[in-house]
């Protein structure tokens, strides 16, 4: 049995100056009744007499609920043992049904502490506890009770009941008989879009236990239909922001109306519902989607983007191949837009995007390329900017250059010359386009480049190998120039990306486009600082390369130094280093 409550003052004394503030909190959103009863509906036990459970717990409380829950328990245990049956949670259950079967004549008071009852017994109910026919009636019973006193009941004694509605609808009612479980799946939908929060969380949680249970394809493209029907009722609303003017982001749902906010509902619950909808219902949902995307900033963008990546990344093929060419134009026109866009919804897009592409490269599709360079540029101008969200960027730049060149083309060219490379398919367009974007970028440096834009550009060294030389000779000399003349003390990342240019090209290639020179009778030199980065990157190198470059130069630097009797320090370890190379 439970221990009584009068051993154990003290911790509900505690218990309930704890419900107070939320007490408070309820009365200003316009609810009467405090902290909820069911909200420790977890805590109770099947082997036990609820009603003594629920003395334990509540009889020091002064809440009038608790003080009508209560009595109702203690009045059932009353007729149940007057009648020698068994004080078990479907015992109870079915008498606080029998009492809410003719809500009519009970008032608010007498429903909620009844729906509460039952709220907290129903968990405790058995597997196959009740006959689904019993199930599907209690539903019913439930509905009609509660559901015309909605403003009267509160939020903590609806969201026992929705909970209840999930418990009976998932684990008590046919779920091959769509009939059985329709009116418990429209209810939860309902309340799943209540403007009060913890109702509808409730709600949405409960929907979606719902959906998962279901194995009957019958039952999950009804309940796909619903989905459908409640999003499309919403489409309209949708479509008409994507046509107004652009809301500051700052201030977005602040400006909305209660239908605004009631879309936004709905696109959270499309993505906890998505992966347990029917194929085909899939299909016509992201058709819908697709249509709430816009180029600008609106209050639903971001929720539409989290609905997009559930479907890209657990979606089959089927359901996202007919729309894969519009998701990937309506991401590349947000991404390219010339609103100011939040910049954290610009990389949302961009990473959807990537998945997207890497979608259509599988199928062979062509139609990104002539907009990929273009995007790269987009995102290339958050290179610049400070903190975060340049890192951000440059991840998703390298991420995209490594996804999206694709090498094998340029091996298929290996042989040919230059110019017939140059003069390729498609791909090798591409190609030409999104080095040329990052060369304006160099380019457009009034200093050295910063750390960003140096890290993409060795990425895309590395992805083009050797095919570096066609496509990127003017970024050696470029990065030469800056090191020659914009600042003798150019940071590391300058040197590695020369460095990975080195890998990429060769060290022949490189010393052809950056020469070192030294001069043994006037004792002057030209791009010294090459030597130390081709001895940390050059291996496996010709010995026609040592032989032409490495070893005449380490010679002319010994005879200089033979000259002059006070040899810098500098030269000594030049000459050395070019010995180790």
């Amino acid at each position: 049995m439970a221990t009584p409550a009068s051993e154990k003052p003290t911790r509900h004394k505690r218990r309930s100056s704890a419900m107070k503030p939320k007490a408070k909190r309820q009365r200003a959103e316009g609810n009467t009744e405090p902290a909820a009863e069911t909200e420790v509906e977890n805590a109770f036990k099947d082997d036990t007499d609820l009603c003594d459970q629920l003395m334990s717990r509540y009889s020091t409380s002064t809440a009038p609920h608790h003080r009508h829950l209560l009595a109702t328990a203690a009045a059932f245990r009353s007729i149940l043992s007057a009648e020698s049956r068994d004080l078990t949670p479907t015992a109870y259950f079915l008498a606080g049904m029998e009492n809410l079967s003719d809500s009519e004549a009970l008032d608010s008071t007498a429903v909620a502490a009844l729906s509460t009852l039952v709220s907290i017994a129903t968990p405790l109910i058995p597997e196959k506890g009740m006959a689904n026919d019993r199930a599907t009636e209690s539903v019913a019973v439930l509905v009609g009770a509660v559901l015309g006193r909605e403003e009267a009941l509160g939020v903590s004694t609806l969201s026992g009941v929705v909970k209840c509605l999930g418990v009976l609808t998932a684990k008590f009612c046919d779920l091959e008989d769509w009939n059985s479980v329709k009116q418990g799946v429209e209810t939860l939908l309902k309340l799943s879009v209540d403007k009060r929060p913890k109702l509808r969380r409730a709600a949405q949680e409960c929907l979606v236990e719902v959906l998962k249970s279901f194995s009957s394809s019958d039952t999950i493209k009804e309940a796909s239909k619903l989905v459908l029907s409640l999003l499309k009722s919403y489409t309209p609303l949708a479509v008409s922001l994507n046509e107004s003017e652009t809301v500051d982001a700052s201030n977005a749902e602040a400006s909305l109306n209660s239908k605004h906010l009631e879309l936004l509902h709905v696109l959270n619950l499309l993505k906890a519902t998505i992966p347990h909808l029917s194929v085909k219902i899939g299909c016509k949902i992201l058709a819908e989607l697709v249509k709430l995307m816009a180029s600008c900033f609106l209050p639903h963008t971001r929720n539409v983007f989290q609905i997009a990546e559930v479907f890209l990344t657990t979606s089959t093929n089927e359901v996202i191949g007919p729309h894969v060419e519009d998701i990937a134009n309506s991401l590349a026109s947000y991404v390219l837009s010339e609103e100011k866009n939040p910049v954290d919804t610009v990389f949302s897009a961009a990473r959807l995007l990537k998945v997207v592409l890497d979608k259509l490269q599988a199928r062979g599709s062509c139609s990104w390329m002539k907009t990929f360079p273009t995007i790269l540029g987009r995102l290339t101008g958050l290179l610049s900017l400070e903190g975060d969200i340049a890192s951000q960027a440059t991840d998703i730049i390298k991420e995209l250059i490594n996804q999206c060149i694709d090498v094998k083309v340029l091996l298929a060219n290996k042989g040919k010359s230059f110019d017939e490379v140059r003069e390729g398919s498609q791909e090798v367009d591409m190609i030409k386009a999104t080095c040329h974007v990052f060369e304006l970028a160099l380019s457009s440096c009034t200093g050295v480049p910063n750390e960003q834009i140096l890290s993409v550009i060795s990425v895309l060294f590395q992805r083009l190998g050797e095919f570096s030389f066609i496509f990127m000779e003017g970024f050696v000399v470029k990065l030469a120039d800056f090191i020659n003349h914009a600042n003798p003390d150019s940071p590391e990342t300058t040197y590695s990306c020369l460095g990975s240019a080195v890998v990429a090209l060769g060290p022949e290639k490189i010393l052809g486009l950056i020469p070192i020179c030294f001069d043994a009778n006037s004792l002057t030199c030209s791009n010294t600082w090459l030597v130390p980065i081709l001895k940390d990157h050059v291996v496996g190198a010709s010995l026609e390369f040592y032989v032409e470059h490495i070893v005449p130069l380490a010679k002319t630097l010994q005879r200089a130094s033979r000259k002059v009797l006070k040899i810098s320090v500098e030269r000594k370890l030049l000459g050395h280093v070019c010995m180790a190379i």
